[in-house]
């Protein structure tokens, strides 16, 4: 084997120098570089990014802080809203419910007078035929002095 020839070993030597310092001379120069600044490139387009995501985020919380804002407002104004109906539709059913029993009231009066003026004059037609039964009666039975003033007079007197 030619590697194992003593002879050979200074020229092997030289020659692994020779490629040795090409190749590094090669990656320090032209491969090295190139990574690194891709290297660079993609740190910067890293951070970049990172910035542009931070500042959408930042956008982003703002419009959900507006949204949010906007949303309780809308809230309070419409729970304001119903309030404001709510005491306006208990004013007008207050109203309504009073005015409801003033109607009633009066109409339970009028009833009531009306019911006591038929039964007086019920009471007064009952009185009439009673007396008028009575007069009958005493006629039938032979009291002929009795007129029919003296029994609306006995009448009126019990």
């Amino acid at each position: 084997m030619p590697q194992l020839d003593v002879a050979t070993y200074l020229s092997q030597a030289f020659w692994l120098i020779v490629c040795f310092c090409f190749l590094w001379a090669v990656l320090a120069n032209f491969i090295t570089p190139k990574i690194a600044d891709i290297q660079e490139q993609r740190k910067r387009r890293i951070d970049d990014f990172l910035q542009k995501a931070e500042k959408l985020n930042d956008q982003a919380q703002k419009s959900l802080d507006k949204y949010n804002g906007t949303l309780n407002a809308a809230k309070n104004t419409a729970q304001k809203q119903i309030a404001a109906e709510k005491a306006e539709l208990n004013d007008y059913l207050n109203k309504a419910e009073r005015k409801s029993a003033t109607d009633l009231n009066k109409k339970i009066a009028d009833n009531e007078l009306a019911v006591a003026k038929q039964k007086k004059d019920t009471m007064q037609q009952i009185e009439n035929i009673a007396q008028d039964l009575a007069f009958d009666i005493v006629q039938k039975l032979g009291f002929s002095r009795i007129s029919r003033q003296n029994i609306a007079d006995l009448s009126k007197k019990e």
